[in-house]
């Protein structure tokens, strides 16, 4: 058989623990930085196929390194396996969950497809029939754009000749994707209890502060780039009404296409928070919660993708799979066509398709040439980030999904493996990306 037939095989017949791995974390879904035991589940797993695990990773518990073989050719892949607040979700088709922690974005699948990918490619080079060193980097809190920044900081991921990663959606994509760059921090206002009514001239309210900041980022939003973006919450907003608040803390994120351009735009935030404190006599302080840059992009590997993808075939979805996305679509409530499940591959053309959000992955990218696919696991349109994502992520069809990316991850790693032409022109590319 050819790599590409071992490799279908192999994931076919393994396909239900691969799927068992993905609902297991999709049970735990615990959150960014605290992914121990969704952690185990992998490391175990990787184990158990031959790898030899490195669990926790320098100043990072919940990540690690599983590496076999030792090719000259050397892999990576990478999984995440954090989830989100308030995404808890029953399996029912209509938004009902208990306000916990659940996999809105598909993080699960990510972890499992991923290692997945590895071991499929990991079986080859143990039949002798490739001669690589398989890497599989567990990477936690991609969710605060924290985990793989972190570990690059610590010198991880310079051990392998590609990166290869992917992402559930509801598409199937090869990856000529441009994520922004993106700031998270938080603010947090100090300013004078007193009390509300008796005597409010001796108090200095940290939440006017936190307020008439937030009033000015939202008029900055006229005034930056339309691909520039600044989202915000509350962590503390006050105790009780009646004491004018001593403290008060926003929770920022903000966006833009390069690095240069989202830090400028993180600076004018900060001038406005310390304008804000002006107007109100408090101050603030600022704590970096994650940061990573735009990523390189990689014709070559999307091309790879692309037609890896169109060798293998997409999955074909059963009219069970497709009822439940309908139904699903309905209490989204979104207009358009949604519900449908995704049985195609975008076209690849050597040009940047601008995505909106942003990954940790990026960082990655500027250390090593790094592609990231999509593919199909849930209806098209349905909102990420929500319990519409949760639901689907541990449906039949995720899991077909998930499989379709181990299949295509790990034939790109043999394909890279056993054309060096191809390897030499993905790192060409990757020497003079900007």
């Amino acid at each position: 058989m050819t790599a590409k037939e071992h490799i279908i095989q192999y994931l076919e017949e393994h396909m239900a623990e691969f799927a068992a791995c993905s609902d297991r974390i999709h049970e735990l879904a615990e959150p960014s930085s605290e992914e121990y035991q969704s952690a185990i589940v992998l490391e175990d797993l990787l184990e158990a196929h031959g790898f030899r695990v490195e669990r926790g990773l320098k100043d990072q518990p919940t990540a690690f390194r599983a590496v076999y073989g030792q090719g000259a050719v050397r892999i990576g892949y990478m999984c995440e396996y954090d989830s989100l607040a308030t995404l808890h979700q029953e399996d029912v088709p209509y938004q009902k969950g208990n306000g916990g922690f659940g996999h809105g974005c598909g993080h699960n699948l990510l972890g499992a497809g991923s290692a997945a990918a590895g071991i499929a490619l990991k079986e080859l080079v143990e039949k002798g029939e490739l001669d690589a060193t398989v890497v599989v980097y567990g990477t936690p809190a991609e969710e605060t754009l924290e985990g793989k920044t972190l570990m690059v900081e610590n010198g991880y991921f310079r051990d392998v000749d590609v990166c290869l990663g992917w992402h559930p959606l509801d598409h199937n994509d090869p990856g000529e994707v441009k994520f922004k760059a993106c700031s998270a921090f938080t603010m947090k206002f100090h300013g004078k209890a007193a009390h509300a009514c008796n005597c409010p001239e001796n108090g200095r309210s940290a939440l006017d502060a936190a307020e008439l900041t937030n009033i000015g980022v939202n008029y900055l939003r006229e005034h930056v780039n339309r691909d520039c973006y600044m989202h915000y919450c509350y962590i503390h907003g006050g105790d009780r009404p009646n004491i004018v608040p001593e403290s008060a803390t926003l929770w920022y994120m903000v966006r833009a296409y390069t690095y240069k351009d989202m830090v400028d735009l993180r600076q004018r935030v900060e001038r406005i928070a310390q304008g804000a404190c002006m107007m109100t006599d408090t101050t603030v302080e600022f704590e970096m919660l994650g940061e990573n840059h735009d990523n390189k992009m990689n014709f070559t590997l999307a091309q790879l993708a692309h037609d890896c993808m169109l060798e293998i075939g997409t999955p074909r979805f059963s009219e069970e799979d497709k009822a439940f996305a309908r139904e699903v679509a309905k209490h989204v409530g979104i207009d358009g066509v949604v519900g449908e499940l995704d049985e195609g591959v975008l076209a690849v053309d050597r040009t940047i398709k601008k995505d909106n959000g942003s990954s940790d992955i990026a960082d990655v990218s500027q250390v090593v040439p790094v592609v990231n696919i999509n593919t199909a696991c849930y209806g098209r349109k349905t909102p990420n980030h929500s319990w519409a994502v949760t639901v689907q992520a541990k449906r039949p069809a995720a899991h077909k999904g998930m499989v379709f990316a181990a299949k295509t991850l790990a034939f790109m790693g043999a394909r890279l493996v056993q054309e060096p032409e191809l390897l030499a022109a993905v790192k060409k590319e990757f020497e003079t990306a900007e």
